[in-house]
């Protein structure tokens, strides 16, 4: 958790630049009086620079700055004015916790200034993209901005904008937990920026060195370096980074069980940050002064503190915020000897760990709820005119049906008796009528069905296990599943034609597949052939490809969930199955914190320690099929679940051309660089398309 809370200071805490000689207030001073007798594209510039000043200590007053700089750039057709602004802004909403706005301001003001073939400007606009993905945690795609903005600034030779590059690269790597990597980094911006001779340059690199000596355990330098931080910060009035500093120096405190000193810098952080209307910060300071309290035995106060902290995170949907908070009344309460009260704070603390929130997506699930909701009425309403026109043909030919059932009755007693017995044995869920069951598995059973209305048509419907209809987790988890394959229309993925709850059982109603699963096809041949690995590779990737590009992570993806459906002109039809366990990046954990979720030969490293599913994880599943499909065996045998995971996580597979040479050389590192360790190595889905379509697919 303390690992946690120094990311997030972190990732709030990252500026554009740095200050002169000149204080921060000294500045402002000097740009609002020119800006009373400034006009055309200077008052533009004179505006964001007040911004550039403002969004970190008072990003309301900044957006106000940003907002006549827009207008007055739309009026000059000053398109380099007007992307400074949207940076600007953006740093400010992101302040202020908003999540989505920022990444789109400074992508706009990317696309302005390479437009405009403007280096120095794409490189500012490059590192703030990449500083609104890592708000995101899309640490690989933060890295690409930071180091694309850097070639530009030794290219310019521009030294503000290397020591910008160096100070965010030592933070993300800071982030990572790679501590000897951000100390690199951190130390070569500290060196040009003491070469410069300005010292208040100096504070912020002092202050995050502090927490890479702090993450390497080595308390006493951490500490140091904080103090060297804040003296600098005190001697320029910035108040802003005194706060943070103050905190991070009370944690450090805390770290080392001084909770006496720990607390009076939590509570001087927190009267700064009030003033300055800080909320995010407010929530943390608030937080740890109540964890402080509860370690000193105050429990009074710390529920207090707690409950401060929990009313601004309802403001800020901070769900890294919530975690802590939730954490932190968990222990309150066993400290206290209130243990279901802490197991209920528990419970809310792990599910909380993986809640992702994107009111857009929501949206886009409600309407696909509500669009199947519709389109079932309209199928209710044909049924019952159907059934009303069956009506009254019975009735018209009543005595007919009558006499004929009669003479039936009597001349084959014994065969009715059988025909009703075997009528009764028959299952029916909605219009389909179930006939005998074609899999099974730990979410549903999976029968082979034909519809009621036209019994040509034969479907496979899942139905959720009757152990689990009361388990409230399965049944969403199965809903989800009915939903997030409605949203999905791709030629390899199954196609759904029904979903919905008939007398308590809840089912999916599918296109029934002929064909093997791939896990019987290796199991039966071995090595396959590799043009035949080719079409089905380059299959399985479009489809994960377009998954993910859908915010969808399966999740479970092996051979067994994958079906060889046919062939065509071209060779076999691929579908992917089972999207039991998949889940979007906005949706809530539907599994306790803890479990393993998926199938332990197919699960990533980060799976395996218990990191949350990315769309990484999917690919390193593929990679590990694809191994399998052209070595014919696993990429880490084992006999048991915990010497696969150990192996998992600590070993290389052997090369897949070790047991197959003809491999060429392309694919073989492919597969290897698909089953990368480190999951920011890993190419994405669309990547493995690319590359198997542009190199190995045979023409």
């Amino acid at each position: 958790m303390k690992k946690l809370l120094t990311v997030l200071l972190l990732i709030i805490l990252i500026p554009t630049g740095f200050f002169g000689q000149k204080t921060r207030e000294q500045e402002i001073k000097e740009l609002e009086a020119r800006l009373k007798t400034a006009s055309g594209t200077e008052k533009v510039d004179i505006l964001n620079r007040l911004a550039f000043y403002l969004y970190n200590p008072e990003p309301k007053r900044c957006l106000q700055y940003c907002s006549q700089a827009l207008e007055l750039s739309q009026q000059l057709k000053y398109p380099g004015g007007r992307a400074r602004a949207l940076i600007f802004k953006g740093y400010a909403l992101a302040v202020l916790g908003d999540e989505a706005k920022p990444l789109e301001y400074g992508k706009q003001a990317l696309t302005i200034f390479q437009d405009l073939g403007d280096q120095k400007g794409t490189a500012d606009a490059s590192m703030a993209v990449g500083h609104f993905y890592l708000r995101r945690n899309y640490h690989n795609i933060t890295m690409e901005y930071y180091l694309k903005a850097l070639k530009l600034y030794e290219k310019l030779d521009n030294k503000k904008g290397l020591v910008n590059s160096y100070w965010r690269l030592g933070n993300l790597y800071l982030n990572l937990n790679e501590y000897q990597k951000s100390l690199v980094y951190l130390q070569a911006g500290l060196k040009l920026v003491e070469e410069s001779g300005e010292e208040s340059r100096k504070a912020p690199f002092f202050h995050n060195i502090g927490f890479v000596h702090r993450g390497l355990g080595e308390y006493s330098r951490a500490l140091d370096y904080f103090q060297k931080a804040l003296k600098i910060f005190e001697a320029d009035a910035d108040r802003f980074w005194i706060a943070a500093a103050l905190h991070n120096i009370g944690s450090l405190y805390r770290q080392l069980n001084q909770n006496q000193k720990a607390l009076d810098y939590f509570l001087k952080s927190l009267r700064i940050n009030r003033d300055l209307e800080n909320r995010e910060s407010l929530g943390y300071n608030l937080r740890d002064i109540g964890d402080t309290y509860g370690r000193m035995g105050d429990y009074q106060r710390a529920e207090s503190y707690y409950d401060r902290a929990f009313a601004i995170v309802k403001e800020l949907n901070n769900t890294n915020l919530l975690e802590a908070i939730y954490k932190g009344y968990s222990d309150l309460f066993a400290a206290k000897g209130d243990y279901k009260k802490a197991y209920e704070y528990h419970l809310l603390f792990t599910e909380t760990k993986d809640i992702y929130i994107n009111t857009e997506t929501n949206r886009q699930v409600a309407q696909l709820q509500e669009k199947y909701e519709s389109e079932k009425k309209i199928k209710e309403i044909e049924i019952l005119k159907k059934n009303g026109r069956i009506r009254e043909i019975t009735r018209n030919a009543l005595v007919v049906v009558v006499f004929l059932a009669a003479v039936i009755i009597i001349l084959l007693f014994k065969r009715y008796l059988y025909l009703f017995a075997f009528w009764k044995k028959q299952k029916y869920i909605g219009q389909y009528r179930l006939m005998e069951v074609i899999d099974s598995g730990g979410m549903g059973t999976v029968y082979l069905a034909h519809n009621l209305r036209d019994k040509s048509e034969t479907a496979a419907v899942k139905v959720l296990r009757e152990e689990l209809f009361k388990d409230e987790i399965s049944r969403k988890r199965f809903k989800y599943e009915g939903t997030i394959i409605d949203s999905l229309d791709h030629p390899n993925i199954v196609s759904i034609y029904e979903r919905g709850e008939y007398k308590g059982k809840l089912y999916i109603a599918m296109e029934l597949l002929q064909g093997k699963n791939l896990a019987y096809t290796i199991e039966e041949d071995g090595q396959i052939a590799l043009d035949r690995c080719l079409s089905i590779m380059s299959q399985l990737s479009d489809a994960l490809a377009f998954i993910h590009s859908k915010n969808i992570v399966h999740r479970d993806l092996k051979p067994a969930n994958i079906m060889l459906a046919g062939k065509d002109g071209t060779g076999d039809v691929v579908k992917l199955l089972d999207f039991g366990l998949a889940r979007t990046r906005f949706q809530t954990r539907l599994t306790r914190t803890g479990m393993l979720v998926g199938t332990i030969n197919y699960m990533s490293p980060e799976q395996v320690s218990g990191l949350p599913p990315t769309p990484a994880c999917d690919v390193y599943a593929l990679g590990i099929i694809f191994y399998e499909m052209v070595t014919g065996r696993h990429a880490f045998p084992g006999d048991t679940i915990t010497e696969i995971a150990d192996k998992i996580l600590v070993s290389a597979p052997d090369q897949p051309a070790q047991y197959r040479p003809e491999i060429p050389d392309e694919l073989n590192g492919l597969i290897m660089q698909m089953l990368s360790k480190e999951s920011t190595q890993r190419p994405s889905a669309a990547s493995v398309l690319n590359r198997l379509k542009t190199v190995f697919v045979p023409h």
